[in-house]
């Protein structure tokens, strides 16, 4: 039976548009080596292979464009440029520092809600994901995603929610699930994290929340370019 792949399943549900859920499938598989570099892509071919209109689809190019992903040729598609490993971790670099902040400034000003909220993303995935038997993507994406809003939004800062959100548009933060699944030593270690930046967070230290952000950040674009180097060159995972 094949696996569930958590990219085109994000497609039905979730929080986001739908051209920006086209948007995170389409950069995986350009990620991934699935979508050559250099190959186009044509509007009607995707609608129906993702069996939606070609509204979503246009937007989606659109905003890949935006971002020198793709390159929008009239009459042709859109021309695949790609995201090098080097995009990826300059990303994360800037990631790492924005979302460290972003940290600090919650523990100087998340209040009791957001302190539940927070908590219950990490303690949520820890026991649901007890005993569960079979493929953790869309459970770890919805505590991934849960955690790391809770503590944006506690920071307070719109502007600074509004520039990672692109860096988020750029390079979705989930799609560093492709180098956790099937690993759950991985997937523990990134609740772990979670579960550190939370309790300094709530501890109102904020050196320690935004340093251990930071690393997390940094952690995760680590693995996720080791993740596309490995399938690139066809290396079994370990």
């Amino acid at each position: 039976m094949t696996k569930p792949d958590p990219w085109r399943l994000s497609l039905e549900d979730g929080s986001d548009s739908l051209s920006e859920r086209v948007v995170t499938a389409l950069q995986r598989r350009i990620l991934l080596g699935e979508i050559p570099l250099g190959s186009w892509l044509r509007h009607g071919k995707l609608a129906d292979e993702f069996g939606i209109s070609r509204t979503p689809v246009r937007e989606a190019l659109r905003i890949l464009a935006a971002q020198g992903i793709v390159t929008i040729s009239r009459n042709k598609g859109a021309h695949v440029n790609g995201q090098s490993r080097r995009s990826i971790r300059e990303i994360g670099e800037v990631r790492a520092e924005l979302e460290g902040f972003a940290a600090a400034l919650a523990a100087d000003r998340i209040d009791d809600q957001q302190v539940e909220r927070l908590t219950e993303a990490w303690r949520e995935f820890r026991n649901r994901a007890e005993g569960l038997d079979g493929d953790l993507a869309e459970l770890w994406i919805e505590s991934n995603e849960e955690f790391h809003s809770a503590v944006l939004d506690a920071s307070g800062n719109e502007q600074l929610s509004v520039t990672i959100g692109e860096l988020r548009r750029r390079l979705p933060h989930n799609i560093s699930y492709g180098a956790y699944a099937g690993n759950s030593r991985l997937i523990a270690r990134n609740l772990d994290e979670h579960e550190a930046i939370a309790q300094a967070i709530i501890g109102q230290d904020a050196d320690l929340a935004r340093r251990l952000m930071a690393e997390h950040i940094r952690a995760s674009i680590d693995a996720t370019v080791r993740w596309v180097e490995r399938v690139a060159v066809g290396t079994p995972r370990r």
